[in-house]
């Protein structure tokens, strides 16, 4: 079983989903809020649809991950003035401010597996599921 391609990929996936539901923890977070953070802290002022659609949510799960967000006081709504129909979703002080204390999910990961790949094997890694993302 070892040797299937999806097989192995679901496990390093579960596993992946692990460390980050780990280190979420640590910050006080469950995972779904931190990756919308993740997502905001490189482009605030998403809309909600925008937001769905990087972290591949439906409509009605990430209305709800952004109303138990705003109610923690993470993230607030903002109607766009030209068109009521658009919110877009904002950080709070207290969202950048928990920034600082993320560590980075990347060097996270390369540091728990620098033992067992290269920089080589990483790069091929890289480059091979990027071709296997896009081929998907």
């Amino acid at each position: 079983m070892e040797n299937k391609l999806a097989f192995s990929l679901y496990m390093a996936f579960k596993k992946m989903q692990i460390q980050f539901s780990d280190l979420a923890e640590q910050m006080g977070l469950d995972p779904a809020p931190l990756s919308a953070l993740l997502k905001l802290w490189r482009q605030d002022g998403l809309t909600i649809t925008e937001l769905g659609d990087k972290l591949f949510l439906k409509a009605s799960t990430i209305t709800s991950l952004i109303d138990r967000m705003e109610r923690d006081g993470l993230v607030r709504r903002e109607r766009n003035l030209e068109d009521r129909r658009v919110v877009r979703i904002f950080l709070t002080e207290k969202a950048r401010n928990l920034e600082g204390q993320f560590p980075s999910f990347e060097e996270y990961i390369q540091d728990k597996v620098k033992d067992r790949f290269t920089a080589e094997e990483i790069e091929t890694l890289i480059r091979l599921l990027n071709k296997m993302e896009a081929a998907l």
